[in-house]
C-alpha cells in the first residue's frame, strides 16, 4: 500500500485547517513537524510539507525538518505554503535547495490563502470576517486537492526579478529572530497562568518563571502565545496593543495542543 503523509507546521491553525481539508479529501496522515523535529525521518509513497509563509520563506523549523529527512522511495513530494498575501515568495526554491542535495526535488507546489495573522503588522480579521475570508479560499483549496490526488507536476517559481529582493527580507527576518523573544510582554493584571502560551509554543521556547510566561531565544515568531491567549495578556510589540488576536475560527485550541503533544 502507497504510505500517504502530510508534515505540517501551524501556529494558529490556518495550516492544520488546510491539512485536514487533504487528509479528509485525499486520505493523507497527518504528522506535526514540532513534534519530529529531532527525530529520524525517511519519507517514503507521497509526501506533503505544509507551513506558512514566513517574512517570504520558509519558518525556521521546516528548513531544519527537512535538511533533516532522509529519502526513501518518496514517489511525489509537493509542498503548500499558506500565506496571508497574495501567494509571492521564495519557499519552494529553499525547498528545492535542500531536496537538491538529497538527488530529488518538487513535483508540485502551490500557495494558499489564509487570514492574516501576523499581529507585529497587521490587525487581525474578526472571526466572521476571516470565515468570509476562508470560504474565498475553498475553490483554491479543492484545486490542491485535485491536483495532488492527480500527482500533478507543477512547479511554482519566485519572480525572477523579485527573488533577491525577497530573499533580502527573508535574511533580515533570520538575524532578527535573535531578538524576537525580547519583543513579548505579559501583563500580570491579566495573566491567569492558564498556561496555553507554554503549550502551544512549538519549541518549548516558554517556560512560566514566577507563575509568569518567560521567553528563551529560540522563537520561531508563530505569535501561537500571543493570538491563543484568552486574555490577551501578551502582546509583541506596539501594533500588538490592541484587544483583536486571531486563531482559525474551524480549529479548536484544544486541538492546536493536542498537536503539540502528539496525542
Amino acid at each position: 500500500m502507497n504510505m500517504k503523509t502530510i508534515y505540517y507546521f501551524s501556529g494558529t491553525g490556518n495550516t492544520l485547517y488546510l491539512a485536514k481539508f487533504l487528509k479528509d479529501n485525499c486520505s493523507y496522515n497527518l504528522v506535526n513537524i514540532a513534534e519530529v523535529l529531532d527525530k529520524n525521518i525517511k519519507i517514503e509513497g507521497e509526501v506533503g510539507f505544509l507551513f506558512p509563509i514566513y517574512a517570504m520563506g520558509i519558518p525556521k523549523l521546516v528548513e531544519k525538518f527537512i535538511k533533516n529527512i532522509e529519502i526513501g522511495d518518496a514517489k511525489y513530494i509537493f509542498a503548500i505554503a499558506t500565506c496571508g498575501g497574495s501567494g509571492y515568495g521564495i519557499p519552494f526554491q529553499q525547498i528545492n535547495n535542500i531536496l537538491k542535495n538529497k538527488s530529488t526535488k518538487l513535483n508540485y507546489s502551490e500557495y494558499c490563502h489564509m487570514p492574516d495573522n501576523y499581529l507585529k503588522l497587521f490587525k487581525p480579521l474578526s472571526e466572521s470576517d476571516a470565515k468570509i475570508d476562508l470560504e474565498k479560499s475553498s475553490s483554491k483549496m479543492k484545486l490542491i486537492s485535485k491536483n495532488i490526488s492527480n500527482q500533478q507536476n507543477s512547479y511554482n517559481k519566485s519572480h525572477i526579478i523579485l527573488y533577491p529582493i525577497f530573499l533580502l527580507i527573508y535574511k533580515f527576518w533570520r538575524l532578527g529572530l535573535k531578538r524576537t523573544h525580547k519583543s513579548f510582554e505579559v501583563s500580570k493584571e491579566k495573566c491567569i497562568t492558564c498556561k496555553i502560551c507554554e503549550k502551544v509554543c512549538p519549541v518549548d521556547n516558554i517556560k512560566l518563571e514566577n507563575e509568569i510566561p518567560s521567553w528563551q531565544n529560540s522563537c520561531e515568531e508563530c505569535l501561537a502565545c500571543v493570538n491563543l491567549c484568552p486574555t490577551i495578556a501578551i502582546s509583541c510589540g506596539k501594533k500588538s496593543k490592541h484587544n483583536m488576536r486571531y486563531k482559525n475560527p474551524y480549529i479548536l485550541v484544544t486541538e492546536l495542543i493536542k498537536q503539540k503533544s502528539g496525542s
